[in-house]
């Protein structure tokens, strides 16, 4: 092989060893800016935490805003873990602490997805008797505007006021469901009618009791079956919102139903005027 093409060779490999080096960088990151940002975050600690026993957990690179995210924890606490984001320099970008520990995200979290774990087992059982594209459950959060409100177009307002919540503290899910739980769930079913309606949904308020599921309202929705991924095309179906635990019995339940449902179906008309009538200020303004 004549030297010249050795030389040529040897360029090529090492521009595309570099190339490749460059590439793995830019998605995982330099490992010496790593280590500077595992250190990094150990000073950190020791100077803002040190009344903590904090353990590092990981150190990841994100490319999307080329900094490293240092995942912090409290081994011996279930809410206390947050993240420090640092620059490649080693400069401090974020403590998440704050917003993560102190106003209870995590604590809210945690009980959260505890709850959502009960009503999951509930609709995922072989034995629930109805199907369905969406069903969760949730511990409703109340927002700050909505502490000052007594009533919601829908209804009494309720929710977990975050502030008062305590750390790692143990739960009673049936008494947060009480007073928090909210339900969302569409069943599919040939037969879309209030009858129908109000058939499934005291079946399903009793699936719940007996396994010990409580909720405080549901949002419910009555459609034709429909496949996997598929809007559903046919217009007939039976919405209510925010419907309150209290309110499912089986005396006077279709005319509740009704109401719900009426009143629901005249609050979204409302919102499509506003909103055409806020995109035709829009193009008059243009």
């Amino acid at each position: 092989m004549k030297k010249s093409v050795k030389i040529l060779a040897g360029i090529t490999a090492f521009v595309l060893i570099g190339g490749i080096l460059w590439f793995a960088s830019g998605l995982l990151g330099n490992p010496i800016s790593k280590v500077l940002a595992n250190n990094t975050a150990k000073k950190y600690i020791d100077k803002n935490y040190s009344h903590m026993n904090l353990n590092i957990a990981e150190v990841s690179y994100n490319f999307k805003d080329d900094n490293h995210h240092t995942d912090v924890k409290l081994s011996t606490s279930k809410d206390t873990y947050f993240t420090i984001s640092i620059s490649p320099l080693g400069k401090i970008q974020y403590d998440s602490y704050e917003d993560d520990v102190t106003s209870k995200n995590n604590t809210y979290k945690r009980i959260n997805d505890e709850y959502d774990e009960k009503v999951e087992e509930v609709f995922e059982d072989k034995s629930f008797p109805y199907k369905s594209n969406i069903c969760f459950g949730e511990l409703k959060e109340i927002t700050s505007k909505e502490l000052d409100d007594e009533y919601t177009d829908f209804g009494v307002e309720y929710g977990i006021d975050k502030s008062k919540l305590e750390l790692d503290k143990n739960y009673d899910m049936n008494e947060m469901g009480k007073k928090y739980g909210h339900i969302v769930f569409y069943a599919d079913d040939e037969d879309v009618s209030i009858k129908r309606a109000s058939e499934i949904l005291l079946d399903i308020k009793n699936i719940l009791n007996e396994r010990n599921v409580s909720f405080y309202a549901i949002d419910f929705t009555l459609e034709k079956p429909r496949k996997e991924d598929e809007v559903n095309q046919n217009e007939k179906t039976i919405n209510i919102q925010e419907f309150l635990y209290s309110d499912i019995y089986e005396n006077g339940l279709e005319d509740r139903i009704k109401e719900n449902y009426k009143k629901l179906k005249k609050y979204y008309e409302e919102q499509d005027k506003i909103k055409d009538q806020q995109e035709q200020i829009m193009k008059e303004e243009e």
